[in-house]
């Protein structure tokens, strides 16, 4: 536990956004999305100059002729230098990854879908190029062969669940293990990049001194050398340029910058830094160097960057280093990582919506002495990102039992400030114990950090939760299968034939064969998960993000898509069980017990979608039937026995060697995604529209005894019994945070969820009038920000049912 100074978190309550923190800002908003083909002509050049040699220095080689060689810039806002493009708003491309994912390269008209409902436009010859590596890649990549492989053994089951919307994501995504985690931030600012080529070089001599016969452990720790010198040269590439422009620049302060980057860059990431700029400088060339390899990993997540950063910000401070000058510092990674864009594939559009990497930072939490850890960095990060008003990177705030009331505070004030659920609340206790419930020492476990939303990961393990095309599958359309004989929303029998629902004499027999579709569908997809698992490492390997992600593979001379049993965490999303109770509820009332319907009326009209006078009869009584979210004890009861019987069923399913799975229930835009895997359903909701948001968020406006109950059913759903994460999102009317008595309402509230089992919470603070208004009016909206899923967005970026689904939340008062 640190010893709090006060009057310093009241001076940093009192910055403000420096001039090149705006001057960026004011860039970055007038910049337009570009797809830069800079990294997929130099990874194409090296791939044909290196033919014939091994496939793990082969990959190192074309990341070194990306880092000796792709366009770089420095803009005269820049106080931390490095981009993945020489463009404020600029993605690179994954085709020798991914294979052939932007389909939009093979039309002629030049655009390509950034999002769903954005594109941008690349010249004839950016095209070419592109396609050229499309023709050279997608017979190679392991993407392509996987699914040859899965269709050896299924057919072409898979391909029709994720056409279905029955699983996700698909392999073009480019994940791999540890891919969308954050680095190892401790070692790397402690021993800088040297120590690591050291360390690298002597186990190389050891190795051959002891007679080891695997030359693959070898080419690891050789392909490991070639990027980490090449990544250090990228830094140098920076300190040259900076000294270039310093040579001919006539304004001494601008000299005295650029003079500042070239020092800079020449010392990191090469050695440890010594300051707080260097450490950050420092992580941004990590960081882009990951994004280098794999720009589908554009995640550049932080962890707990308010324990590790500390030391420097401290001594800094100490050494008589301007405050501001550090939160300047601070703001510009900050919004460099919050605005950074990818190309993505057409899944990974549906189920995200936007094109910004899901990075995250977390503040709060406990460390090694069961104490909690929170600081002045702390609450410097979440004021930086109050003023940076950016939809990313997501924030977490770690609560427990002793989080101080200054952290929840101020969380609640940047919440004030950016409006759409920013920052976000898990349960560091709940976490924890879950981690030491699984066998990991509390040691470890207490340094949990967040992946994308809200999924936890491990420092020292390779999280593949989004790997091998796994991480969730979708209930409602379980739900859909059973009640059609198996058959998805396409028609196609993904799943079991059960029978006809018209059979089925009691809400048991119905019950029961919807688990048995869980169990065909989801054993499926852990099975076939696996066979991706052991094939990955035949396609791709990822020298620099193994070194650098988990200590592990330096120790065992292994690239981290060759798994490790000992070394490896797996994840799986069990979505849309509140669709599902909330349909159990109106079957169970409606057909079962109250008998007011037949099952034939029922199927009628939800094959037809409630069409015609009788259907909308029908609509209106299953809307009508106790919903999920109002503290009613027989909902909240079935939303736990699905929770529970879904547990079981994925707990039975044997991982071995590798850990067994762990279930995690976030947000993204899945439930946008997972609906158009749904056809009508009997709680009410129509057909292909968005299910219930998060996974224990009640569906949009169904939650009528006001937000507490909306509480007490989250608790009784058990979810945090059996599940690290579970996300929850309410909508507060914005006049609720406009005093000091509101805001000390929201975070006691808060608390009080948390301290009661609750693992998970954010708030969107507006009005539904503002929303309806942006939605009509973007251009003079642009800047809204609201929380989808486990993620925040601008709100005028989503498509029109995401909108539509924020909107018709309900909103409370408190």
């Amino acid at each position: 536990m640190y010893t709090i100074d006060h009057s310093l978190l009241e001076r940093i309550d009192k910055l403000e956004l420096s001039e090149k923190n705006k001057a960026w800002r004011t860039a970055m908003k007038a910049g337009t999305w570009k797809v830069y083909v800079d990294r997929e002509r130099l990874v194409l050049e090296s791939w044909k100059a290196t033919e014939g040699e091994d496939l793990q220095l082969r990959i190192a080689k074309g990341l070194v002729n990306v880092l000796d060689h792709v366009p770089i810039k420095i803009h005269p806002f820049d106080e931390i230098v490095g981009r993945p493009t020489p463009g404020v708003i600029g993605c690179q491309t994954s085709i020798n990854v991914c294979g052939d994912y932007m389909h939009d390269i093979w039309k002629d008209d030049g655009t390509v879908g950034m999002t769903l409902d954005a594109s941008t436009v690349i010249t004839p010859e950016e095209r070419e190029i592109l396609r050229e590596a499309a023709r050279t890649f997608e017979p190679i990549c392991m993407p392509h062969n996987t699914y040859k492989a899965w269709e050896a053994m299924v057919g072409d089951w898979v391909t029709e669940a994720e056409a279905g919307k029955v699983k996700d994501p698909g392999l073009q995504n480019g994940i791999t293990g540890q891919s969308t985690s954050s680095l190892s931030w401790d070692k790397i600012l402690r021993v800088g990049l040297r120590g690591y080529i050291k360390e690298c070089r002597e186990h190389i001599d050891a190795y051959i001194a002891e007679g080891g016969t695997d030359v693959n452990k070898v080419y690891f720790w050789q392909s490991a050398i070639l990027v980490l010198e090449a990544t250090i040269r990228h830094s140098r590439r920076y300190a040259a340029l900076a000294r270039d422009m310093a040579a001919v620049e006539s304004d001494s302060t601008r000299k005295a910058e650029l003079l500042r980057i070239a020092e800079t860059c020449e010392y990191v990431p090469e050695n440890p830094p010594r300051s707080f700029h260097e450490a950050l400088q420092c992580m941004e060339m990590c960081s882009l160097a990951k994004m280098f390899e794999n720009p589908m990993q554009n995640n550049s997540h932080w962890g707990r960057a308010d324990q590790y950063l500390y030391p420097f910000f401290k001594n800094d401070l100490e050494q008589g280093v301007a405050l501001e000058s550090l939160a300047s510092d601070l703001a510009d990674l900050v919004g460099r990582w919050g605005t950074q864009t990818f190309a993505t594939d057409d899944m990974n559009k549906e189920t995200h919506q936007i094109n910004f990497g899901i990075n995250s930072v977390m503040v709060g939490g406990y460390g090694q002495d069961h104490t909690d850890m929170s600081n002045e960095m702390s609450y410097l990060i979440l004021h930086v990102v109050s003023k940076l008003l950016l939809s990313s990177p997501t924030v977490s705030l770690r609560w427990n039992e002793q989080t101080p009331d200054w952290l929840m505070n101020k969380a609640i004030r940047t919440n004030m400030a950016t409006k759409g659920g920013i920052p976000l609340f898990q349960n560091d206790d709940i976490m924890i114990r879950r981690y030491v419930e699984w066998g990991i020492p509390y040691e470890e476990a207490c340094e949990w950090r967040g992946l994308g939303c809200v999924y936890p990961c491990l420092p020292n393990r390779a999280e593949h939760y989004g790997a091998e095309g796994v991480a969730a599958f979708n209930m409602a359309a379980l739900l859909h299968m059973t009640l059609h004989h198996g058959r998805d929303i396409n028609g196609n029998l993904t799943g079991v034939d059960t029978g006809d629902v018209r059979d089925f004499a009691t809400f048991e027999d119905f019950f029961n064969a919807f688990f048995v579709q869980h169990k065909y569908v989801s054993h499926r997809v852990f099975w076939l998960g696996a066979v991706a698992r052991d094939m990955c490492w035949e396609y791709i390997r990822t020298p620099l993000l193994s070194i650098l992600g988990i200590e592990a593979s330096m120790e065992l001379g292994q690239d981290l898509t060759k798994a490790h049993p000992n070394h490896s965490m797996y994840g799986i999303s069990d979505r849309a069980i509140i669709d599902v109770a909330d349909s159990m509820i109106a079957i169970k009332n409606l057909i079962y017990d109250k008998k007011v319907l037949t099952w034939d009326e029922m199927m009628e009209a939800l094959d037809s979608n409630f069409a015609g006078e009788r259907g909308e009869e029908i609509h209106q009584l299953c809307l009508r039937q106790p919903k999920y979210g109002n503290d009613i004890e027989e909902v909240d009861a079935l939303v736990k026995r699905i929770s529970d019987r879904s547990v079981e069923i994925i707990r039975s399913y044997s991982n071995a060697p590798f850990p067994d799975l762990i279930i995690s229930r976030e947000g993204l835009s899945w439930h946008y995604f997972g609906g158009l895997g749904a056809g009508a359903l009997p709680n009410g909701r129509p057909a292909l529209e968005p299910l219930n948001d998060g996974s224990l968020s009640p569906m949009r406006g169904a939650d009528k005894n006001g937000p507490t109950a909306v509480l007490r059913s989250a608790l009784n759903s058990g979810f945090s019994n059996c599940c690290c994460s579970a996300v929850l999102n309410q909508k507060f009317n914005s006049t609720l945070l406009q005093s000091e008595e509101g805001i000390a309402k929201l975070a006691a509230y808060t608390t009080a969820f948390l301290k009661n089992g609750g693992t998970h919470i954010q708030y969107n603070i507006m009005d539904t009038e503002q929303l309806k208004e942006a939605k009509v009016k973007p251009e003079e909206n642009k800047d809204l920000i609201v929380r989808i899923g486990g993620f925040s967005a601008y709100f005028v970026q989503l498509s029109e049912g995401i909108q539509d689904d924020v909107i018709y939340r309900s909103e409370f008062q408190m």
